[in-house]
């Protein structure tokens, strides 16, 4: 068996597909499952802008009888029947793609640089020669033995393809850098999604209230959201004010209170104090929609910041023990994220409950 690294442009690729050179064998594929309209479309999205996609493989098969070769595609088929789709115009992108000049359009309504681009695009493409089938079954025992186990976050968005994982993609793309300006992240955590994580917990106590949560629960959010998001609009303004806000507190940056599990709570204490969100009214009932000074919520910020420095023990028994105590240990147990989210919203309007 011999593994022949090639590429093809998507023009000789579907033109292949159509000649029936290039085939799809249904034994190979992974999930019955078609990709919905939104996944579909990122991955063309991806295409018109020139970013990498990951490799097809594909296995090269001579017919004695007639004496003929073909290719089966063993992994790339979702791929390979979205841009088939594309290409034969019977895909209409999303209208939620970046891309504005190809946004809700086919391929024969974009324009004929974009379509020059998607024609041009280069598919790599690792071929298995002389392959029997059970070579080909070890190829990919042993590629996946050496791949890194999925943390939750990253299994969740390669099994969820709904409008949910899409709208936090997008945030996750569009913050991502933010969050490592300000010390929530470093750049090793977001590859590894730790943002798309802390979106995902932050919308979840919009929808359900400050609880602890855990994989089930948040596997659920996306479940819940798979097919209709009726709250997209709603949760992007919420985080946006939020972040928005955030970025402009500066002395509160690369402190304590960038901490992940301090930002679920800043950001929850933001988004209730410029419009008050329903499931949290049992933890601050009083809340009214309003402004925030920055002056006064930096400088009760900092009074955190400061304590959450300090020896823990010392810091304990001084007058903001309780919040610090809530960030030191079981920084997931709702106990502690209702007490953090307290303090944090009265530091923002100046009223720490001391």
């Amino acid at each position: 068996m011999d593994i022949v690294a090639n590429n093809m442009t998507i023009a000789d690729y579907c033109q292949a597909l159509q000649r029936h050179e290039i085939i799809v064998n249904r034994a190979y594929q992974r999930s019955d499952k078609v990709w919905p309209p939104a996944a579909r479309s990122f991955l063309i999205e991806t295409i018109l802008l020139r970013f990498p996609m990951p490799k097809l493989s594909l296995h090269s098969v001579t017919d004695l009888r007639t004496r003929t070769t073909h290719k089966e595609i063993v992994d790339g088929q979702q791929r390979t029947e979205a841009i088939e789709a594309f290409f034969n115009n019977d895909l209409r992108l999303s209208t939620s793609i970046d891309l504005a000049e190809a946004a809700g359009k086919r391929y024969d309504q974009l324009t004929p640089d974009l379509q020059a681009s998607f024609l041009d695009y280069r598919l790599s493409i690792d071929e298995l020669v002389g392959a029997g089938p059970e070579q080909v079954r070890e190829v990919f025992r042993r590629i996946n033995s050496y791949t890194v186990p999925l943390n939750p976050e990253e299994a969740r968005h390669a099994s969820h393809q709904g409008p949910f994982k899409w709208f936090v993609n997008r945030l996750a793309r569009d913050y991502g850098g933010a969050f490592l300006s300000v010390g929530v992240f470093r750049e090793q955590q977001l590859v590894r999604m730790a943002d798309a994580k802390l979106m995902t917990e932050v919308f979840h106590a919009i929808a359900n209230g400050i609880t602890t949560t855990n994989k089930r629960k948040l596997d659920q959010l996306y479940t819940s959201r798979d097919s209709d998001f009726p709250e997209e609009g709603e949760y992007d303004r919420r985080f946006r004010d939020a972040m928005d806000m955030v970025m402009v507190l500066d002395e509160a940056h690369h402190t304590e209170l960038m901490k992940p599990h301090q930002m679920y709570a800043l950001l929850l204490a933001v988004m209730h104090r410029l419009q008050p969100i329903d499931h949290l009214a049992s933890v601050i009932p009083a809340a009214t929609p309003g402004s925030i000074d920055r002056t006064t919520a930096v400088t009760a910020l900092t009074l955190l910041a400061d304590a959450l420095d300090t020896d823990l023990e010392e810091a304990s028994k001084g007058p903001f023990g309780e919040f610090v105590k809530a960030s030191s240990s079981k920084t997931n147990v709702a106990g502690q994220r209702t007490t953090r989210l307290r303090w944090l919203y009265g530091a923002l309007i100046g009223k720490l409950p001391v």
